[in-house]
């Protein structure tokens, strides 16, 4: 388990100013060489507060040698050819173009069956490869299914048992760990309709992978500030993991159930350790003001900007916690504006996906914000969501203009995605709208809201679609990723690709369709906490 007790600082790199806010641990001379990867480049890598936590969780075992790797790192300081494992960080579903870059650059075969004994064991976790590893599995020897800090530890001390053993047998040994999921032991077959026929183990392997949960006692905080980071001089403090709420195509609530919240008093600890060190303060968390403690914290950061000057920053807050105490300090840190989630224009669909939020609510919102300092607000909504029609679009309009009416120099922004079905959440069933629908009602938007005055940033339905292509795909597509890599991974190439090969479905059929509540899942091998039927009967309710 990390540990945070330790705020001792040590600049060790004085080439980038690192600060590591915690003492590295003095390595045996039989560490294990490991590199932490990050399928993006060292600013945006040095920004990720769970890649940064994994780093410090091997930086501070005696027992690994560990070196963090970027897409734009040009020279490490372990050989390729010394690295035992190899891990990498995928939270997004374009990651997979960041890890093949990677394993390109140091000429390790891009799936696992092609690596031989003179390889590093290649590994991969986050939220995209906990909710739905198939599309990806190839590309790893074995896949963590949920917290990494809460495996990692292990698979370090497993490790150090069977080096020396064969690749394979490494392998078996690795997967008797819970939560450990090796692609290579198990085979799919299906039916000519493309749909799963089965999914069976051929070792001696669980048929279900259990998902790992962390309890997340202790908050989880910047462990390195770098001055190459994108958020340059931010301390980032979650705040929560997971949410309560349950809107129904949320793979952040679903994915991370049950919600836990770290105590107060290591979130005070925290933000004494970023005040230290005059550092702005970024909180984290899916749903913050939820935290059983939220205005006890509010109130600890008020107490601590009347001593000293500091920046607060949050991502958004929802709608009907907002009040004018919280909205007073976080703009005396430094706060202009903030995000509010909609995600609906109607009050009829947003209680149907579960999003428990009226107008009155939003008007409110915005009420206290104006009134109590705020510049202005984004509110985030989600086009093509499942039962959605004109009309809703129209009600979506309607309520940005009138809130424009009422706050005439509040700065207002919609900003809009297009629905996405994700693993593990009641709308995994559910068919993506076409997007030539989705255009029109874009459109609509795009051009009545410049009528008024409001600005508006729309989604890329393009990505979106892709996205759900690799959200609810298979296996089946692994070739696929590698020829999309391979053309440099641009929009306009998907279908193009596509047609190269032969037992790879339409895209249609992983995006659009609409999926039978009785069908076997690509994912239906991991084991959330959540059972199937119970997604079907929040579905259905």
């Amino acid at each position: 388990m990390l540990k945070f007790n330790c705020t001792v600082i040590i600049k060790i790199n004085s080439m980038t100013e690192d600060l590591y806010l915690y003492n590295s641990s003095a390595k045996n001379p039989d560490a294990i060489p490991v590199w932490l990867c990050y399928p993006a480049t060292n600013p945006i890598g040095m920004s990720s507060l769970g890649y940064l936590s994994l780093f410090r969780i091997l930086d501070t075992n005696e027992n690994v040698d560990a070196e963090m790797v970027f897409t734009d790192t040009k020279k490490t300081r372990i050989f390729a050819k010394n690295v035992k494992l190899a891990g990498f960080s995928f939270s997004f579903e374009f990651d997979f173009l960041g890890v093949f870059s990677l394993l390109e650059k140091f000429n390790i075969p891009f799936s696992s069956k092609n690596r031989t004994e003179n390889h590093p064991l290649i590994f991969g976790g986050g939220p995209v490869l906990t909710s739905n590893p198939e599309p990806f599995s190839e590309i790893f020897d074995f896949i963590i299914i949920g917290d990494g800090e809460e495996i990692l530890e292990e698979i370090i001390e497993k490790y150090r048992e069977i080096q020396g053993l064969p690749r394979h047998e490494q392998l078996k040994k690795l997967a008797t760990i819970e939560g450990i999921y090796v692609s290579s032991f198990y085979k799919v077959k299906y039916n000519e309709d493309d749909t799963i026929h089965a999914f069976e183990a051929v070792e001696n392997v669980s048929l279900k992978v259990k998902r790992r949960v962390a309890k997340v006692q202790k908050t989880l905080y910047s462990p390195i500030i770098s001055e190459n980071s994108f958020f340059k001089g931010n301390f980032l403090i979650e705040l929560s993991r997971g949410c309560s709420r349950k809107c129904k195509f949320c793979l952040a609530c679903y994915s991370n159930l049950p919600t836990r919240y770290p105590g107060f008093e290591s979130i005070k600890n925290a933000i004494d350790i970023a005040l230290q060190n005059n550092l702005s303060i970024g909180l984290l968390g899916a749903l913050i003001a939820d935290h059983p403690d939220f205005d006890k914290i509010i109130a600890y950061i008020d107490k601590k900007r009347k001593i000293q000057e500091f920046g607060v920053s949050i991502a958004s807050i929802r709608a009907d916690k907002i009040n004018p105490n919280t909205i007073k300090t976080l703009v005396s840190c430094g706060l202009k504006s903030t995000t509010i989630a909609i995600e609906a224009g109607s009050e009829r669909l947003r209680k149907f996906i579960n999003k428990n939020l009226t107008n009155e609510q939003i008007f409110e919102s915005i009420k206290i914000a104006h009134k109590n300092g705020l510049s202005g607000m984004k509110l985030y909504g989600m086009l093509g969501l499942p039962t959605e029609t004109d009309d809703d679009i129209t009600e979506m309009l309607n309520l940005m203009k009138n809130l424009k009416k009422e706050f005439k120099k509040f700065n207002l922004c919609l900003s809009v995605s297009s629905f996405v079905p994700k693993a593990h959440t009641p709308f995994q069933f559910e068919g993506r709208v076409d997007n030539k629908i989705l255009k029109s009602r874009l459109d609509f938007l795009k051009k009545e809201l410049h009528k008024s005055g409001i600005e508006f940033k729309p989604t890329s339905l393009k990505w979106d679609y892709i996205q759900a292509i690799l959200s609810r795909g298979d296996r089946r597509l692994a070739p696929l990723l590698e020829e999309i890599y391979r053309q440099k991974g641009g929009i306009g190439i998907w279908k193009k690709a596509l047609k190269e090969f032969d037992n790879i479905p339409d895209f249609e059929f992983y995006a659009n369709r609409q999926i039978s509540h009785d069908e076997i899942l690509p994912w239906d091998f991991i084991d959330t906490g959540m059972a199937k039927d119970i997604l079907i009967k929040e579905r259905l309710r």
